[in-house]
């Protein structure tokens, strides 16, 4: 079983994707919830990321506890006061699971497609501090952090430019940065790790 990466404090590892949906199912022991919702009309490759997520989790854990989602579609543990965030990119999944009233974590796979992208969610005081030669791997940085702070500050409505802040930090093969959301007379910040491989990208809240 390709458990590629587990960390405990806090507690998060990365699937890398190497089964079939077949194979991954076969993984999980209670396997009636799964039916409805890996349909005959998921791709394959979505019904692997999917399970594999399941099967990561349990390996995490020690144990299969039901994942069920709020109406704006985030996972929680059904039973359990542990809070859940889930992220899948090209042949890989990630899970971290927290006390901390929110949990987030996103992975990427490396790539420069993130260019063509960038001036949707990098405002102008985060391109200040990009070095024009690493533009690739700051801006998947600053993608990944903006994802995570997403999925913590658990919003609707939320502009990637406007709401959501990575402050200047120094690139290296990983490190800690300080994400901030503001809404109007709200702000509050969160300390994330992120990660670089030759592979993938990640970032995951610390605190």
């Amino acid at each position: 079983m390709p458990l590629l990466v587990e960390h405990s404090l806090p507690l998060w590892g990365i699937w890398k994707i190497e089964e079939s949906s077949d194979e991954l199912l076969k993984l999980l022991e209670n396997k009636q919830p799964y039916y409805s919702f890996v349909t005959d009309t998921m791709t394959e490759a979505r019904k692997r990321e999917w399970l594999a997520s399941r099967v990561l989790v349990k390996r995490l854990l020690g144990f299969e506890p039901d994942i069920s989602y709020t109406d704006a579609g985030a996972p929680f543990l059904v039973g359990l006061s542990k809070r859940i965030s889930i992220s899948h990119t090209k042949g890989f999944a990630a899970v971290i699971l927290s006390d901390n009233p929110a949990a987030g974590i996103d992975i990427e796979y490396k790539s420069d497609r993130i260019l063509r992208i960038a001036h949707k969610f990098v405002s102008t005081s985060e391109l200040n501090y990009v070095e024009e030669n690493n533009k690739v791997d700051y801006f998947n940085i600053i993608w990944c952090s903006k994802e995570v702070l997403f999925k913590v500050a658990q919003r609707e409505g939320v502009d990637f430019i406007e709401n959501l802040l990575v402050s200047s930090f120094t690139l290296s093969n990983g490190g800690r940065v300080k994400g901030t959301c503001r809404f109007n007379a709200f702000e509050d910040g969160y300390l994330l790790e992120y990660l670089i491989t030759d592979d993938w990208y990640l970032v995951y809240r610390v605190k």
